[in-house]
């Protein structure tokens, strides 16, 4: 989905807007304090692991951790790379 997140630069709030279109992004508006003086944040990704066990046993299983954020939940993902 095109979520977006955002910060007004006049009081500092932080929220996500659906955007659907390029002409939607001229009018965004702080829902806060009605702002248009608002900035686009670069957001976290979101990763989905499958946990299912693999037919390759000599890999190692990814790591996965779960953090609060103050914008939502963030995940750090740890995958194991190509042995040589």
């Amino acid at each position: 989905m095109p979520i977006h997140e955002f910060r007004c630069l006049d009081c500092d709030y932080i929220f996500e807007l659906l955007i659907m279109n390029k002409n939607e992004m001229n009018s965004v508006l702080c829902p806060k304090c009605e702002s248009p003086n608002v900035g686009k944040l670069m957001s976290v990704a979101n990763v989905a692991v499958d946990k299912r066990p693999s037919s390759n046993a000599s890999r190692s299983q990814p790591h996965v951790e779960h953090h609060n954020c103050d914008t939502g939940s963030c995940s750090t993902i740890e995958l194991p790379g190509y042995e040589r």
